[in-house]
């Protein structure tokens, strides 16, 4: 609001409104709309351009105006309804200058003068002598009220048709290209009056706004401009309700612990608690995501972390967070619809829930996590960045410096302090929120400290891939390779509880890693097994190296079922790879992924479950009437 001094019989309050009539530089304008604290948008009297003005530069119009409020839309009326109340105005004009001493006649004379009715000039007049505003003299709309058309049932239909088929398309055409195509089909049906683009516009605004947006734009859109957020996931009202888990490829580049020359960017699976934000698990990884990174970050979430941390030199680091989760929530890569997990949920009562398709929304606070490491690495030599305009000319690979297992401390250290700083999504500390869903607070009791698994072999067993398979004679065969230990004797050719002609099957779970060794569940003492190579002289390989090789065997004419010829490639391939490491980058990633087999596979004699190796018996028994081959398990049914 602005306050003029002016002379006493003049007004000296201006008052800004929609529609209220002001002067600036001699010129009147109508107010369309306050855009601001000290402007408003107005439109031009006399030529009905609009323009933007500061509030302390107008002044009271030549015929003063009362203060009034209009709820009309004035910025989408047309150029013929602002000329239409101009003229108007313009026809009260004698009325208005003889304020003192009208008469019934000079109604008359303006009345005839326009060609219109007395009543309707009276009615002109006690809308403008209410206001003041000229907006009150436009046009009242007709035919029947909000939403409804005037157009006739022809022309409608042709509007409607194009509406429907053609302007809400993701093709996305102007309002402009529209009116002039459903002008053009209106006047070939020789159809008038021809509408107008304000008609067209105003048939678009009685459609709904998310129907359009989703229509032209896409339901991704709609989705993104009108769905609800509720910003917090339901049923999350304490740690381990649900946890949400997905890989990410961190964005630098590592270097091999030989060479120290990069060898491009390691993938990572993170879990996260949704109710108190802590990371719950981790795995890092240069081979590609898949179901064993999918159940290692699992069970690294389900299990405690001191061990883990004391390996990694940090004991003195606490990461409290352990637990086994109520829901699982993953998107619907093809490492988390697999079996594995499925039946790994069962056994753990965990509810697996898959995320819709193309939502990520649905995955926030995962994504979170891991935009919030992508950042933090950043600040690291060797970060990619987002892209090449991030990147600009800094040079990843020459910068790289940090080996695979420095990223993986690195990581632990920034996940410890990530932990011990303030969360904004929930005002406080991840580890605050976990404490206090677990403890409790003044206010609201805890879930109580989860339950600790003391069997964390078969925990990791549990979540790793398996394959079914029989018991026969020779052991067992997966990816045509041979499997035996005598643990396994009393289950060859056994028969189907259930289907007796059919032979039972058995899980065999297995380390992509390193497949020299399968771990068979013993279904009568409830454990595992490692069941190694036949032949014990084969060296461990990963099943990426035994598949590439089998692949080249069958390139060069080579039998893939000849075990000792396959390993033989592999072997070979090593020794290649091994000359090239310093040269190229593919050569020392290769011979860097074998590196970390070899560091799990020295954490698997004290994480998983091992017996004595020994071979099976090829001669004569060395006690008469003894063959360990006819050995079967007691029946007490017998």
């Amino acid at each position: 609001m602005a306050s003029i001094s002016r002379s006493s019989k003049k007004p000296t309050l201006l008052h800004i409104s929609k529609g209220a009539l002001v002067r600036h530089n001699d010129r009147e304008y109508v107010v369309m709309r306050v855009a601001d604290l000290n402007k408003v948008l107005v439109r031009e009297v006399a030529s009905g351009e609009m323009a933007l003005l500061t509030i302390s530069s107008l002044e009271e119009p030549t015929r003063s105006s009362a203060p009034a409020a209009r709820e009309s839309a004035l910025e989408e009326m047309s150029e013929e309804a602002w000329a239409q109340a101009e003229y108007r105005l313009k026809v009260l004009e004698p009325l208005l200058s003889a304020r003192p001493g009208r008469s019934r006649q000079d109604y008359a004379d303006v009345a005839a003068q326009a060609n219109v009715s007395v009543s309707t000039i009276y009615r002109w007049m006690k809308d403008y002598t209410a206001t003041g505003l000229v907006s009150s003299l436009l046009p009242t709309r007709r035919a029947g009220g909000r939403g409804r058309s005037r157009l006739s049932a022809e022309v409608k239909l042709i509007v409607d048709h194009y509406i429907q088929n053609h302007h809400l398309t993701l093709q996305k055409p102007s309002v402009t290209e529209s009116t002039r195509e459903i002008r053009r089909l209106c006047d070939s049906a020789r159809l008038s009056p021809l509408p107008s683009e304000t008609t067209v516009r105003r048939h678009l605004d009685w459609i709904d706004e998310q129907e359009r947006v989703k229509r032209r734009e896409g339901a991704h859109q709609a989705r993104q401009r009108f769905a609800v957020n509720k910003g917090s996931i339901p049923d999350t009202d304490w740690p381990l309700a649900m946890v949400q888990m997905d890989h990410t490829l961190l964005p630098v580049i590592i270097v091999d612990d030989e060479h120290r020359k990069p060898i491009n960017r390691a993938w990572i699976t993170l879990t996260i608690d949704v109710n108190s934000r802590v990371c719950l698990g981790m795995y890092l990884s240069l081979d590609p995501p898949s179901a064993m990174s999918a159940g290692m970050c699992v069970s690294h979430a389900i299990l405690t972390k001191e061990a883990w941390m004391a390996r990694m030199g940090y004991a003195d680091i606490e990461w409290p967070f352990y637990g086994v989760m109520d829901v699982l929530h993953m998107d619907n890569a093809r490492e988390f619809r697999g079996r594995m997990l499925l039946s790994a949920g069962k056994e753990y009562h965990i509810d697996i829930h898959l995320r819709p398709v193309k939502q990520p929304h649905y995955g926030a606070h995962i994504e979170r996590l891991m935009g919030t490491v992508s950042q933090e690495l950043k600040a690291v030599k060797g970060a990619t960045f987002c892209g090449p305009a991030e990147k600009g000319e800094y040079d990843a690979e020459g910068n790289a410096c940090m080996t695979f297992d420095e990223l993986e401390k690195w990581l632990v250290l920034m996940f410890a302090r990530y932990h011990r700083d303030l969360h904004s999504g929930i005002g406080t500390t991840p580890l605050t929120k976990w404490r206090e869903g677990i403890l409790g607070t003044n206010k609201q009791p805890g879930r109580g400290l989860p339950p600790r698994r003391t069997d964390e072999e078969r925990v990791r067993l549990d979540f790793m891939p398996y394959e079914e398979r029989t018991v026969q004679d020779y052991g067992v065969v997966i990816d045509n390779v041979h499997y035996f230990h005598d643990v396994l004797r009393p289950w060859v050719n056994a028969r189907d509880p259930k289907y007796p002609k059919h032979s039972r099957k058995f899980r065999f779970r297995y380390d992509p890693r390193d497949i020299s060794t399968l771990y068979f569940f013993d279904p009568d003492i409830q454990r595992y097994f490692p069941i190694p190579y036949r032949d014990t002289g084969l060296p461990p390989v990963s099943i990426w190296e035994l598949r590439a090789a089998q692949k080249k065997a069958e390139e060069i004419g080579i039998d893939v079922y000849s075990e000792r010829e396959v390993f033989s490639l592999i072997t070979r391939q090593r020794e290649i790879e091994d000359a090239a490491a310093a040269k190229t980058k593919t050569a020392r990633r290769a011979k860097q992924q074998r590196s970390q087999q070899a560091k799990a596979r020295e954490t698997k004699k004290t994480d998983l479950p091992t017996v004595s190796v020994v071979a099976p018996s090829t001669t004569a028994p060395a006690l008469r009437g003894y063959d360990p081959d006819k050995i079967r398990p007691l029946d007490d049914d017998e």
